[in-house]
């Protein structure tokens, strides 16, 4: 089997032509995604002191890499990328293992799982040279990894990376970014947002148009209903047939059930449930939050008066 294989380019820009190599960076990918092997994308901003940007293309093999830099199409496009460099053109070279663990590290993650309207693919690449392009302006950018769906598949990736949670969190609320949004609406049909390094990581979406999720008070309510019940019935049935191990590993036991339970059960299904109440202070909706407190509060009641009645029951 052949090993991956990675094409790393650089191109210094002229000061002025940023726009115009964003929009070019579009056609570039609509270009070599075409070509058989061709995996993914990335693109790497110029450094503090430095002016040259860094683009990555993944391939499946050495072979289909050396067949991309053959082709008259490549030719063609880097035709159009000399006016705007300095020096003239990109300036190549080509690795058989992943760069991976080598891209800067981060502490803030977005990752955008995109559907695309059928034939709008390439304005979307566009699209998407351009957001990267204003991206690069902000402070903290390192850098966005840009997938096509795989064979069969029908979501386009993106990772966006900041130096921390800071600068994403500003970078995803900037007016540029809500700009380029509604213009998005052209080509993309849905999107969701997942945020790495979060406080309940997967458990809740994250507002395809701010970026941010519900604050964690609303969702630490939400874990506190699903895990009270399950702790209970622990204590009830579960406890008793673990008495006879070591303490410590009779409550890491527990705590493995309590943690599979909530992830895997409670959450999904009042996060679903719940999806209008976590979202109400984006849409600065106070008389909807107030409704969902007061539910909840119903539901404790109703969790507490239950679990009184069934440890009474089993008391004799």
């Amino acid at each position: 089997m052949s090993s991956p294989a990675v094409m790393i380019a650089t191109a210094r820009i002229r000061p002025g032509d940023e726009d115009a190599f964003a929009a070019w960076k579009g056609r570039y990918d609509a270009v070599v995604a075409a070509f058989p092997g061709f995996n993914s994308s990335d693109v790497l901003p110029p450094g503090e002191h430095d002016d040259t940007w860094t683009i990555l293309l993944n391939f499946d093999s050495k072979e289909h890499v050396t067949a991309w830099q053959q082709s008259g199409e490549r030719a063609a496009i880097l035709a159009e990328l000399t006016p705007m460099t300095i020096g003239g053109g990109l300036g190549e070279v080509m690795q058989t293992e992943s760069l991976d663990a080598e891209l800067p590290g981060t502490t803030a993650t977005q990752v955008i799982f995109s559907q695309i309207k059928p034939g709008m693919e390439d304005g979307y690449r566009e699209w998407a040279a351009r957001m990267q392009q204003a991206q690069t302006r902000y402070p903290g950018y390192q850098g966005t990894y840009l997938q096509p769906p795989a064979p069969g598949g029908s979501h386009w990736i993106t990772m966006l990376r900041f130096q921390t949670a800071e600068q994403l969190n500003a970078w995803m609320a900037a007016p540029e970014r809500s700009a380029m949004l509604q213009e998005a609406g052209a080509f993309v049909e849905g999107e969701e947002l997942l945020r790495l390094a979060t406080s309940f990581p997967g458990w809740v979406r994250i507002n395809p148009e701010t970026g941010k999720g519900p604050p964690d008070w609303m969702t630490a309510l939400l874990v506190l209903l699903g895990l009270y019940p399950i702790v209970a019935l622990e204590l009830l049935y579960l406890n008793p047939l673990l008495a006879g191990l070591v303490p410590a590993l009779g409550v890491f036991v527990g705590n493995v059930l309590s943690v599979a339970a909530t992830s895997f059960l409670t959450m999904p299904f009042l996060v679903r449930k719940f999806d209008w109440w976590l979202f109400t202070d984006l849409r600065r909706n106070d008389r909807a939050t107030a409704i969902g407190l007061a539910i909840l509060a119903a539901l404790f009641a109703v969790e507490i008066l239950f679990f009184v009645w069934l440890f009474k029951w089993h008391s004799g």
